[in-house]
């Protein structure tokens, strides 16, 4: 839930309908991301896609979070949080992001239906384009171990 503490509003165009920040779902407090970012996720044998997004880059640190993070176990909507180098809360000795290129530490968090896809630490990602787009690619922190790749757009 990290990505969702850094960047509720931030993003280059929000979507129609969508009230970027502080809402509930299921009576759970949430955070929703608007914006025309966008990503395709491939986890296990799960192929999606979650639109509606915002992307943030700082000095030292670049974050992504599509849809809406529920404060809950078990999140039934679709959410998409990655972030990158020096984030408030990184582990010490944390390299900064200083633009385009490729980096291997991060964290990720994916939520699709029921689905839970985390990967804490390593996460081999490039981003691209002036930080406007990037690929992921990883193996989950917890059991049973899937891989999880994918690309995105902000």
């Amino acid at each position: 839930m990290l990505a969702a503490s850094l960047s509720a509003h931030a993003g280059r165009a929000q979507s129609v309908g969508c009230t970027p920040g502080a809402t509930k779902v299921g009576g759970k407090k949430a955070t929703s991301f608007c914006g025309s970012a966008t990503v395709a996720v491939h986890a296990g044998k799960h192929w999606f896609r979650i639109t509606g997004g915002s992307c943030a880059a700082a000095s030292s640190f670049f974050t992504v979070n599509i849809g809406t993070v529920v404060v809950a176990p078990n999140q039934k909507v679709p959410y998409f949080g990655l972030t990158l180098g020096r984030y408030p809360g990184a582990p010490k000795g944390s390299a900064p992001v200083g633009g385009d290129g490729a980096y291997h530490k991060g964290v990720l968090v994916i939520r699709w239906h029921g689905g839970a896809w985390d990967i804490q630490g390593w996460v081999r990602t490039t981003l691209w384009s002036h930080e406007t787009g990037g690929s992921f690619s990883g193996r989950t922190s917890f059991f049973p171990h899937t891989t999880v790749s994918g690309t995105f757009r902000c």
